[in-house]
C-alpha cells in the first residue's frame, strides 16, 4: 500500500464512524420499541447510507479546517487527523473524496428508496444531512465559522443520525421518535462544546466564531453541564411513553457527573482543558453505548 493511500485512509478517521453507528443503532432500537422489525439487509443498506455521509465529513472538515488545524495541536478528540497539515499535497484528493462519498450516500439512498417503502421526505432527509455535513466548514455557509456549528451538531446528533436509524427501521418519523431523540439534541450540544475545548486558541486565531472561541472555556464547561442536565431531565420525561427511558435517564447521569466535576475543578487553560475534554467525551460515549445496550436488553 502506498504512503499516499495510507494517509488518505487515516484522513477518514474511521473510528469516528462508530459514533454515528451508535446513534443510528439508537434510532433502530427505538423503532423496535414501537414495534418495527426490519430485515437485516434493510438495516445494513441504511447504515451504509449514513456511513458514507458521515465519512465524507471527516474529509471535508479536514480540507476546510486545515488552516485552523495547523495553528493548534491535535488531541485524541479534536484538531482533525493532522494529515493535511503534514501532507498539503493531498488536499485536492481529500475534497474529491468528500464529494464522492456524498454522491455515494445519495446513490445508496436512492437504491434504498427503490427497494423498500419510504416516505416522500426520505431522500430530502438524506440530502439535507449530507449538505449540513459539507457546509459545516465548507463555504459559503461555513457554519462552524459563523457561530452555527453548535446548532448543526445538535441536529446531526439528535435528529439526522438517530432519525436515519428510525426511518430505516420504522419507515417514517413520528412523535415517539421525537420524544426519544429530543434528549440527544442536548447531548449533542455537550459533545460539540467538549470537542471545541482544546482548540480555543487555534480557533480564535483562525477566525472561527464557535461557542468556546467566543465565550471561553469556563462558559463552555457550564454549557456542557447544562446540556447533560437537560438530557437527563428529558430522558426522564420520555419515561412516560416507555419506562425504559427512566433507566436511560439514570445512565445519562454519567456524563452529567463528569462535566460537573470539571466545572468545579478544571483549569481554563489548554493544559487543563485537554484531559477534561477527553474524560467528558468518554462519559458521553459511555452514555450512548449504555443506552443502546439498555434498549437491546429491553427488546429481548
Amino acid at each position: 500500500m502506498s504512503s499516499d493511500l495510507r494517509a488518505l485512509i487515516r484522513l477518514g478517521r474511521l473510528p469516528f464512524v462508530l459514533g454515528g453507528f451508535c446513534l443510528f443503532a439508537y434510532g433502530n432500537l427505538v423503532a423496535g420499541l414501537a414495534g418495527a422489525s426490519p430485515a437485516a439487509a434493510e438495516l445494513l443498506l441504511g447504515c451504509l447510507v449514513l456511513a458514507a455521509g458521515q465519512l465524507s465529513v471527516s474529509y471535508s472538515n479536514d480540507y476546510y479546517d486545515r488552516r485552523a488545524d495547523a495553528l493548534g495541536e491535535r488531541t485524541r478528540i479534536s484538531g482533525g487527523s493532522g494529515i493535511l497539515v503534514d501532507r498539503p499535497d493531498l488536499a485536492p484528493a481529500a475534497r474529491r473524496i468528500a464529494l464522492g462519498l456524498i454522491a455515494l450516500s445519495l446513490l445508496l439512498a436512492l437504491c434504498f428508496s427503490l427497494i423498500y417503502p419510504v416516505p416522500w421526505y426520505f431522500l430530502p432527509f438524506v440530502l439535507t444531512g449530507n449538505l449540513m455535513g459539507w457546509y459545516y466548514t465548507g463555504p459559503p455557509l461555513s457554519l462552524a465559522y459563523r457561530g452555527l456549528g453548535e446548532a448543526a451538531t445538535m441536529l446531526t446528533f439528535g435528529f439526522f443520525m438517530p432519525g436515519m436509524g428510525y426511518l430505516v427501521a420504522a419507515g417514517h418519523l413520528d412523535l415517539f421518535f421525537f420524544t426519544a431523540s429530543f434528549p440527544l439534541l442536548f447531548l449533542g450540544l455537550a459533545f460539540i462544546v467538549t470537542v471545541e475545548l482544546p482548540d480555543m486558541e487555534a480557533d480564535r486565531a483562525a477566525g472561527k466564531r464557535n461557542f468556546v472561541a467566543a465565550s471561553g472555556r469556563t462558559a463552555a464547561y457550564r454549557v456542557a453541564f447544562l446540556g447533560c442536565a437537560a438530557a437527563s431531565v428529558l430522558f426522564f420525561l420520555a419515561g412516560s411513553v416507555h419506562p425504559v427511558f427512566w433507566t436511560v435517564s439514570f445512565l445519562s447521569l454519567v456524563p452529567l457527573a463528569v462535566t460537573a466535576v470539571h466545572l468545579r475543578a478544571s483549569r481554563p487553560d489548554r493544559d487543563g482543558a485537554v484531559p477534561a475534554a477527553e474524560r467528558a467525551m468518554a462519559g458521553l460515549v459511555a452514555c450512548i453505548l449504555l443506552a443502546d445496550l439498555t434498549l437491546v436488553l429491553s427488546l429481548t
